[in-house]
């Protein structure tokens, strides 16, 4: 079983790994691997620490994640260097970023907080995302934070019965993503 631990800096390059192991083929391509890592990874490590912990092998080695921005105004700020690099790699990518945080934009205020998770294979399905995702609410909860959402396929039906568990509500099931959020005060 995995544990739960706090991110600390030497988690960054297991969970960056952990980024582009769980993403689509290609992600270890250059082009891909700068999207990736920029869009979904390197942000919240380098400025919401507090926000994001590891699922930490006996070897010491991060096997998943949760990464989440607390405060979506802080976000769209001080994600535009990420979104500079991540531009980088094609226009493509740029306008799913651009989609991405629109969405996120509208439903900011119920849920200013978003988060991403993420586990290798072989360590899923043991109850290592349901520990992540509980200790990120406790936390956010302890920091008054309003709301919590995520997007995820509206195709990927396990992930969506996963957070329904959880008590994560559908915000919008139409087209190519799901929108689920959660109250917490």
């Amino acid at each position: 079983m995995l544990e739960i631990k706090p991110y600390s800096p030497q988690y960054k390059e297991d969970m960056r790994r952990v980024c582009l192991n769980t993403a689509y083929d290609r992600a270890y391509e250059p082009v891909e691997r700068n999207y990736l890592l920029n869009s979904y990874c390197d942000y919240y490590i380098d400025n919401e620490p507090e926000t994001c912990f590891a699922a930490v092998d006996e070897n010491g080695t991060a096997q998943g994640y949760i990464i989440c921005a607390p405060d979506f105004k802080k976000f769209i700020k001080q994600v535009r260097p990420y979104n500079a690099q991540a531009k980088k790699s094609g226009i493509d990518h740029y306008y799913e970023g651009i989609a991405e945080r629109l969405a996120l934009r509208f439903f900011s205020r119920q849920y200013p907080a978003h988060f991403h998770i993420d586990i290798n294979e072989g360590y899923q399905g043991g109850g290592t995302g349901t520990q992540l995702v509980l200790t990120l609410l406790e936390t956010l909860k302890s920091k008054n934070v309003k709301g919590v959402m995520l997007i995820t396929g509206s195709g990927n039906e396990g992930a969506i019965r996963f957070y329904k568990r959880l008590n994560f509500k559908t915000v919008i099931g139409k087209g190519p993503a799901a929108i689920m959020g959660m109250k917490l005060r």
